[in-house]
């Protein structure tokens, strides 16, 4: 038997086979990954159900409004959730809003979204509610939404089968 020999060095043309493939499963693996970081500030809230609705297909230049349960509304003003950034360009953490500050007497929802008006005029707001949460806990922050001047607000929902949905 003949022994088989290193094949000769071509150093003009080198291989870039290997290189090829590692960098396509770079590439599949950022795709694959970039979408699960991505959080759209909605909590795990029982949102009610309806028969109709739309699907939320653009969440890009959105707030989610997240205004939970009784157990949670002080005195007769809901307490609302919302991922904001904490300053200037910090990063975004899940904040209680208050309506009407004890202390301060001021409304840190307006404040909020008057700032995200500012940023861009044609933001629109999504409000996820609980589906047992009464009408005059959702009125006051559709009321705070027109006092900042918000142009399109959204309702989350679930269809029937207990699929998310929003409508307008």
């Amino acid at each position: 038997m003949s022994k088989r020999h290193i094949p000769e060095s071509h150093s003009a043309h080198p291989n870039v086979t290997p290189l090829i493939d590692i960098i396509m499963c770079l590439i599949i693996f950022f795709m694959l990954v970039a979408k699960i970081g991505v959080t759209t500030g909605a909590e795990k809230i029982d949102i009610p159900s309806t028969m109709i609705g739309s699907k939320i297909s653009d969440m890009s230049n959105t707030l989610t409004l997240n205004i939970p349960g009784k157990a949670f509304n002080i005195g007769d003003l809901p307490t609302v959730k919302a991922l904001v950034a904490s300053s200037a360009g910090g990063e975004k953490t899940m904040q209680t809003l208050l309506l009407q500050n004890p202390v301060t007497g001021e409304n840190q929802l307006k404040n909020t979204l008057m700032m995200y008006k500012a940023q861009n005029p044609d933001f629109k707001v999504i409000i996820r509610a609980d589906g047992k949460q009464d009408c005059r806990f959702i009125m006051p922050v559709l009321l705070t939404c027109n006092e900042a001047g918000v142009r399109t607000i959204e309702y989350n929902t679930a269809k029937g089968n207990g699929e998310e949905k929003s409508g307008s």
